[in-house]
């Protein structure tokens, strides 16, 4: 089965924007971030606790955590998002159309693996070297790295079940190598 397709810069943006906030290693990050956080903001609240005469629980401020927390955790957020936002565009500004990425693809599925074809190169991976497939409800990816992927645009297909026969005979190929 082969299908041909364009690549956008929205639709790059798109594949950059999910693996930041989709993929394993960047949510146990962010999750880091969010712990770290609390603790020091725990850790400021015991402060006061700590005088002269010992530590006494009566003088640790937990409104401090129970209020500050979730303010500095939306702070946090928010510039995360942001900055998550400029470092995606900056990366596509850098793209230039015809390219690589940017541009034609022409994918290929055939027993050995994949072939793509683009303006400025041709690659071949078999199905031993994709290490995942997945989609959602605009594109398919096939992955042939965990952080490398196949961007495929489901407005390319005819159909929305053209679209999933794909996504189900990359899925089927890949996992009959595996």
């Amino acid at each position: 089965m082969e299908i041909e397709y364009e690549i956008t810069p929205d639709d790059l943006f798109a594949f950059q924007w999910r693996a930041a906030y989709r993929s394993p290693v960047a949510k146990r990050a962010r999750r880091k971030v969010y712990l770290y956080l609390f603790l020091a903001l725990l850790l400021f609240s015991l402060l006061p606790a700590i005088g002269y005469d010992g530590f006494v629980i009566a003088r640790a401020n937990f409104t401090l955590v129970a209020v500050a927390f979730p303010v500095v955790a939306l702070m946090t957020w928010r510039l995360d998002r942001r900055q998550t936002r400029r470092a995606i565009l900056e990366l596509l500004r850098e793209e230039k159309p015809g390219k690589g990425q940017l541009g034609r693809h022409k994918l290929g599925l055939g027993e050995a693996g994949l072939v793509e074809s683009t303006a400025v190169g041709e690659s071949r991976t078999s199905w031993e070297g994709v290490d995942r497939v997945e989609q959602n409800r605009e594109y398919i990816f096939i992955y042939t790295a965990p952080a490398a992927a196949h961007v495929i645009p489901k407005r390319a297909f005819s159909s929305p079940g053209e679209a999933e026969t794909f996504y189900q005979l990359a899925g089927a190929s890949r996992e009959a190598a595996a």
